[in-house]
Order: C-alpha cells, then sequence, then structure tokens
C-alpha cells in the first residue's frame, strides 16, 4: 500500500469533553457515547461517511498522550489528523523503509455498545500531530444513527489551517462552526 494515505479523522483535543460534546451536540452534530480508551484517554466521536471528528481528552499520564496534555496546557482545537491504512504493520514497514522513524504499531481499544472497538496505531516519531489508524472493528464506530448530522455534515475533506485558529474543510456542512479552539469551514 502506497503512502499518502487517506484520511482517517481529526482529533480535536478538548480540556472539558462533557462540555465539548454539549456545545457540538448544540450545533448540530450527533455524538457517539464517551469512550474509554484502553491507555487512558476519553473521546467522543462525530462519524461521517468514511472520516470522523474525535473529541479527545488525556486525563491521565501515558506516553501515546503527552503530546495531547501539553497541547491542552496552551489550547484546545485541532492536535492531530490520522491517516488511514488497512495494514498498520505494513505501513510501518513502508515508513522504515523510506528512512522515516516511527514507533511500532501499537493496538488500542475502548468498548462500545455491541463490543469492544479495537484499532492498531503507528505514531511517526517527531511528529505527534500526525498518525497511522488502521480500524480494526469498523461496523462497531460506523453505524448510521451516528452519521446523520443536522447541521448537514457527511465528510471530513481537509485541514484548511493548523496553526492558532485551526480549520477543518467539512462537506456538506451549512455554515461555519467555530468551537473549542477548531473552526469548521463548509467545503
Amino acid at each position: 500500500m502506497p503512502l499518502p494515505l487517506a484520511i482517517d479523522h481529526a482529533v480535536i483535543a478538548v480540556r472539558d469533553l462533557d462540555a465539548a460534546a454539549a456545545r457540538f451536540a448544540q450545533l448540530g452534530f450527533t455524538l457517539t457515547p464517551r469512550g474509554h480508551h484502553s491507555f487512558g484517554s476519553q473521546n467522543h466521536c462525530i462519524m461521517l461517511a468514511s472520516t470522523y471528528l474525535e473529541l479527545l481528552a488525556a486525563p491521565v499520564a501515558h506516553p501515546w498522550l503527552g503530546y495531547y496534555r501539553a497541547f491542552l496546557e496552551h489550547a484546545e482545537g485541532f492536535a492531530a489528523l490520522a491517516l488511514s491504512t488497512d495494514d498498520a504493520d505494513a505501513s510501518y514497514r513502508q515508513l522504515k523503509e523510506r528512512g522515516i522513524a516511527a514507533r511500532p504499531p501499537m493496538d488500542l481499544a475502548r468498548p462500545v455498545d455491541g463490543g469492544v472497538a479495537r484499532f492498531r496505531l503507528v505514531q511517526i516519531e517527531n511528529l505527534p500531530q500526525m498518525f497511522i489508524c488502521q480500524h480494526l472493528t469498523r461496523d462497531l464506530v460506523w453505524r448510521r444513527e451516528w452519521q446523520r448530522h443536522a447541521n448537514g455534515a457527511t465528510e471530513l475533506v481537509r485541514p484548511t489551517q493548523w496553526t492558532a485558529g485551526s480549520a477543518l474543510a467539512v462537506k456538506g456542512l451549512r455554515m461555519p462552526i467555530e468551537a473549542h479552539g477548531v473552526r469548521l469551514e463548509p467545503a
């Protein structure tokens, strides 16, 4: 599988997950129930057609969460972009073959209604704002009831800005939305 890879999801780091979930719901998004990852982070996801937005809180110390905890000391908002792969191990080997330092694939899980959602992640060294994600249980996360949004959002298209005032382009979104340090723009 050749690199570069498609967008899997955007991580929006937040300090208060309950407040962020309430605000994004008020803005017309349908959110998944609160998730508790195996290494201590918590999230709510905004599932779209084949991508999603992840509201992420990092309340505990863990090597994979250090970047998010440091990010949240200064701001909330668009903190990371996950690229999609069907094979995290092959993506890891490709990165290494190209001389790109990366951590070996790590398994991650979180309980969801109907089972346990499982993922494999590859973190690119010295680039904590980008990682590779393989979904092992897609059917547990991409559910129709979570993909309908009153504001019309259907798909994350791309980051449009990744500095102060971070912005993401979202297909179907009827009007610009700004909340918790991120701006979502109609694509």
